[in-house]
């Protein structure tokens, strides 16, 4: 099936893209989102379609290996929940992800840019996951621990410089006694920083925030995602060139 593009281009998050997970939480079922379709592929699906549509030159001006095809399960999440391993056993994801990253990798290795849109408000940011265990190959554990044992006042750096400009908020994970847990801020020891499984800098807009019904909100995005650059640069990229890219100007 060809993906679907919404069409007249990227016009915000609108009321209509909130109420559809407002009511999708209250009628999680098939029967309701069959009917309510049309909906989710205007206000959801086809409002990121039409926002990476947007961004996709100015994202591979920013990095040429960045996935921009607009494939499910590459740039886009799945509404449909995978409900075999699964205790919440409701078919549909409460909320709908734009993942931008390099390319020649899978999504979840690598540290990546994301919109997310959920019924309270639209986030914007980065992150970077790894599982932990020994097999693990992602770049958090290859890449990102690494680096930190030789380029942590870099990385301090870096963090300092960005985390004030737009009250970025950030918070880490770390399972902990078997349980998926979460540490907001930064990480305060070392040991963390080279432990933690998970971490995540955002800014989140709440529905009444003017611009975010605009087309204006894609020049949002893309100011955030340069911002947030670095950060996909220290904890991802191999080239040997990589820290001429955190050069680029913000």
């Amino acid at each position: 099936m060809a993906e679907m593009r919404i069409e007249g281009g990227f016009r915000g998050f609108t009321v209509e893209s909130f109420g559809f997970f407002r009511e999708l939480a209250e009628n999680n079922n098939k029967p309701w989102f069959d009917l309510n379709r049309p909906r989710y592929d205007a206000h959801v699906a086809g409002a990121f379609r039409a926002l990476l549509a947007e961004l996709e030159p100015f994202l591979l001006e920013l990095n040429p290996n960045f996935e921009t095809a607009g494939k499910t399960n590459r740039n886009f999440s799945r509404i449909n929940r995978d409900i075999r391993f699964s205790k919440d056993k409701s078919p549909y994801k409460p909320n709908y992800y734009l993942y931008v990253f390099d390319r020649r990798g899978e999504r979840g290795d690598a540290g990546r840019l994301y919109v997310g849109l959920c019924a309270e408000c639209v986030t914007v940011g980065f992150s970077i996951y790894g599982d932990g265990g020994r097999s693990d190959t992602s770049r958090l554990k290859t890449v990102f621990r690494k680096r930190l044992e030789t380029r942590g006042a870099l990385l301090n750096k870096l963090v300092g410089k960005i985390l004030p400009r737009r009250r970025y908020e950030t918070y880490w994970h770390r399972t902990e006694k078997s349980e998926w847990t979460l540490h907001a801020g930064l990480p305060k020891h070392v040991e963390d920083w080279q432990s933690l499984q998970a971490w995540i800098v955002r800014k989140v807009f709440e529905p009444e925030t003017p611009f975010l019904a605009s087309p204006a909100f894609a020049g949002e995005v893309s100011k955030i995602f340069r911002e947030l650059y670095p950060l996909v640069v220290f904890t991802s990229v191999v080239s040997h060139r990589w820290q001429a890219e955190l050069r680029k100007p913000a």
